[in-house]
């Protein structure tokens, strides 16, 4: 509390040993007795300065230092400006005096500046983060323990990592101290309402995937992950028939991404078609089925390359 006959005043105050540092104004042209000064650190040495200004606009100043009182622990209270964070008040200026364990580096409220906040790592999750309080050079402190639940899960932190063959899955990391919790993904196509399961998607399609993060089978969260395998399918053919005017091709499909759901692409189809030198081509559709398929028309005694191409 400072005190002042003049007829006004002005105040400003900086951080002691703070070489370079300009003194903060606090106050200007008051004329009220005293002046109370808030949101200073604990237990840290100010540089004051007071400039009285008379009757006449003469102007003098007088300069001295103080030092704070060491902070309470019922004088920071519980904060919530940053929903995923654990947030404290006070009106003291707490932005030097607050550290963790973990060495997260607190962030000042932007609507608040007497709240400071702390964002808990993906791993802190379902466990208590620890939060000490040091009054500067008195080396004083205290210690607030904050449970920090599975709300705090930010979905964009979660590594979805996606398989690019047949079975379709997708691995995700979930913080390891929550025993309770799982993941179940459904996907759609673009534009259509249907679901489907991981198991139940099939190549060469867009998916947008959605996982229901849930807690003892309680929906708390939902993430989304695009999904989609183009199969390498390799054609062999290890037959084919040929007379005078015709060809009959068969063929064998092998995929290393897509082979444990080849038999069931009911989509996958083949044409075949054999060209010669200088005239057109000849085509035939092929029997899914059978992979097999027949060519006629041909001339005699003319060569031909033939091609199955799904």
């Amino acid at each position: 509390m400072l005190n002042s006959t003049n007829a006004s005043s002005s105040i400003s105050l900086k951080e002691k040993g703070q070489p370079g540092q300009p003194g903060q104004p606090l106050l200007q042209s008051f004329k009220q007795s005293s002046h109370e000064i808030n949101h200073l650190k604990p237990c840290t040495e100010y540089e004051l300065n007071v400039t009285f200004i008379d009757s006449a606009g003469k102007e003098s100043s007088c300069t001295t230092d103080i030092m704070t009182l060491e902070m309470s622990q019922d004088e920071v209270k519980d904060g919530s400006c940053m929903p995923g964070y654990v947030c404290y008040q006070s009106d003291w200026d707490i932005s030097s005096s607050l550290s963790t364990s973990d060495n997260i580096s607190a962030e000042q409220c932007k609507s608040d500046i007497r709240e400071f906040c702390i964002k808990p790592g993906f791993n802190d999750i379902c466990t208590n983060v620890t939060s000490t309080f040091t009054s500067g050079k008195c080396g004083a402190s205290f210690s607030l323990t904050n449970n920090i639940p599975v709300d705090f899960l930010d979905p964009s932190e979660i590594n979805q990592i996606r398989s690019n063959k047949f079975p379709a899955k997708i691995e995700t990391e979930l913080p390891p101290n929550c025993n309770n919790l799982t993941i179940d993904y459904t996907c759609q196509k673009p534009d259509e309402p249907n679901t489907w399961k991981l198991s139940e998607l099939e190549p060469f399609t867009d998916y947008n995937c959605t996982g229901q993060i849930k807690d003892n089978n309680v929906t708390v969260n939902h993430t989304t992950v695009l999904f989609r395998i183009d199969c390498d399918l390799t054609i062999g053919i290890p037959k084919k028939t040929v007379n005078n005017t015709s060809i009959e091709l068969s063929w064998d499909t092998t995929s290393k991404k897509c082979g444990p759901v080849l038999p069931d692409l009911k989509k996958l189809s083949y044409d075949c078609t054999c060209s010669p030198s200088q005239k057109h081509s000849m085509s035939a559709k092929a029997k899914p089925s059978e992979r097999t398929c027949h060519i006629t028309g041909l001339e005699p005694y003319t060569s031909y390359t033939c091609k199955v191409h799904s």
